[in-house]
């Protein structure tokens, strides 16, 4: 943790001083950060009340009273009381406001297209990316949930995917599981075996992404007219119980559906506990089980079946 927070404490003064931030005055304006920041506030989500603000900023009342009568004495807003309750004043800006503002939005866009002109496509990419990743994790009402809502899916392989995934499963499997890198050659070979026959009208595999990095897969394989099997289920364990796995298994199961298979197998060690509660839940039954010396450990390889014909 200790060295998280110095690392923490770190970005801090370089984001200060990168950005000019202790400077009296931002973007060479009139206003200082908080201040601008008020004002980028109200004229986003005009007309807005001094209480909105407060909660929005977490800022002290009277700290704020003073800004807006500031403001206010500026001519840059204006305030009005409301309908509902004359105690109660909605603030907007004026066209005076608006045109200052303006003007910070303008300075602010070049000054950040300034040093992004010193990145590659690839570096901008890889700042803006960090840049989200940064502002869920610190966001007020955090949870993966946050994250979740950023996946995207796609179906099908790109250059460089299969690589990914092998590592993803050599990684998680290695520390969750404890397998040795026995596990990894196991892998690299399953997939060198689905890219030698790799069939796009029979084979499918769907990918869930965030920030266009792999962090979920599924797939199904084509075994026969009437059976197929279910391969590489994995979802990083950032995303776990928000609802990618049950999503990429749905959509799994629902192409075996449209497919009219009958009966849908996976193989999977009694180790993987929440993997295979996930399957129960979907209908799976286990058909065998055999114990085994395989990736450092003593396990139990086990076969789970999907009986369609039986599915309402």
């Amino acid at each position: 943790m200790k060295k998280e927070i110095e690392q923490i404490r770190s970005f801090n003064r370089f984001y200060t001083g990168h950005l000019g931030l202790l400077n009296e005055h931002i973007l060479d304006g009139p206003y200082s950060l908080a201040e601008a920041r008020i004002l980028f506030e109200i004229g986003l989500r005009q007309p807005i009340t001094s209480q909105q603000l407060a909660v929005l900023l977490g800022l002290d009342k009277g700290y704020l009273s003073k800004i807006i009568k500031m403001f206010s004495n500026d001519g840059v807003i204006q305030r009005m009381p409301s309908k509902q309750d004359s105690r109660v004043q909605h603030i907007s800006l004026t066209n005076k406001g608006s045109k200052l503002l303006n003007e910070l939005q303008g300075k602010s866009d070049r000054q950040i297209e300034v040093f992004l002109k010193k990145l590659s496509t690839d570096e901008a990419g890889m700042l803006v990316n960090s840049m989200i990743t940064l502002e869920n994790l610190l966001s007020v009402d955090y949870s993966n949930q946050v994250l979740s809502r950023q996946v995207t899916y796609r179906e099908g392989l790109k250059p460089g995917d299969v690589g990914y995934l092998i590592y993803l499963h050599g990684v998680l499997y290695a520390r969750e599981s404890g397998y040795s890198q026995e596990f990894e050659g196991y892998v690299v070979k399953t997939f060198y075996e689905l890219l030698e026959h790799y069939d796009t009208r029979k084979d499918k595999i769907w990918l869930a992404t965030y920030n266009e990095q792999i962090i979920g897969c599924i797939a199904i394989l084509s075994k026969s007219d009437n059976e197929a099997q279910l391969r590489w289920f994995l979802v990083h364990p950032v995303f776990r119980g928000t609802g990618v796995g049950k999503h990429l298994l749905t959509t799994a199961l629902s192409h075996c559906k449209e497919q009219q298979f009958t009966n849908v197998y996976l193989l999977t060690t009694d180790i993987q506990q929440k993997a295979i509660a996930m399957y129960r839940k979907a209908g799976f039954q286990p058909t065998a089980s055999i114990e085994m010396e395989q990736w450092g450990k003593t396990l139990h390889e086990e076969r789970y079946d999907l009986n369609l014909t039986t599915e309402n």
